[in-house]
């Protein structure tokens, strides 16, 4: 590797990005009231770990 606080740099972008992202869908799940086995359908898990991954950006 080249350089690696290149490396670093772009991964904490993705990283802020990816928590943003990740908040509004979860927010969007939880205000448009969808169901949580439609959740976890879309993720391919159970309703509990589908629960857990929403609520894990809802609550960092």
């Amino acid at each position: 590797m080249k350089d690696p606080l290149v490396a670093l740099k772009a991964i904490s972008l993705l990283g802020y990005l990816i928590s943003e992202v990740g908040a509004d869908a979860a927010l969007a799940v939880q205000v448009g009231r969808i169901p949580m086995e439609t959740v976890a359908t879309a993720l391919g898990t159970s309703e509990a770990a589908a629960r857990r991954y929403v609520d894990g950006y809802r609550h960092p």
